[in-house]
């Protein structure tokens, strides 16, 4: 499922439990993100590195998948956007996923229980949208201060 609301802001749902994906690339898109949804760890593995997706929030329990296989194959291709872990497994185990991708070098702005709640869904998906807001006008703002101002007298 491909969704766009033509933001510039990339979101890549990962889930095999198709109703899930729908809700939260729905939501996403109301905060303003363009959504992928991809439903196998196989298919996650191809699309990063072409569409380089901002956010990923990521299902720990995927049928084809190991554990933190999947957590692994995000640093095996250099994910670096937010990470927000989401899943019906216990607090301990998704707390240790998270350890366990923060101590890989990913950066990991949640870990969420199953069933979602739409408002703290939202409310972490806003953050880190004025997270990323932020760093491109602190690069903007950079750049300008870099280039000195020229007029025409």
């Amino acid at each position: 499922m491909a969704s766009s609301n033509g933001g510039k802001y990339r979101l890549l749902a990962v889930d095999d439990d198709k109703d899930s994906t729908e809700l939260i690339a729905r939501n996403a898109l109301r905060c303003g993100y363009e959504c992928f949804s991809v439903y196998d760890a196989h298919t996650l593995r191809g699309i990063i590195p072409h569409w380089r997706p901002h956010v990923i929030t990521l299902d720990l329990c995927l049928p084809d998948v190991k554990r933190f296989e999947t957590i692994s194959m995000l640093n095996a291709v250099q994910f670096s956007g937010d990470l927000i872990i989401i899943s019906g497994q216990p607090d301990w185990y998704r707390r240790e996923a998270a350890d366990f991708a923060l101590h890989g070098g990913l950066r990991v702005t949640a870990d969420l229980p199953k069933p979602i709640q739409i408002a703290e869904l939202r409310n972490v998906l806003n953050t880190i949208k004025s997270g990323l807001l932020q760093s491109l006008l602190d690069h903007y703002r950079a750049k300008t201060l870099e280039a000195p101002y020229s007029s025409k007298l």
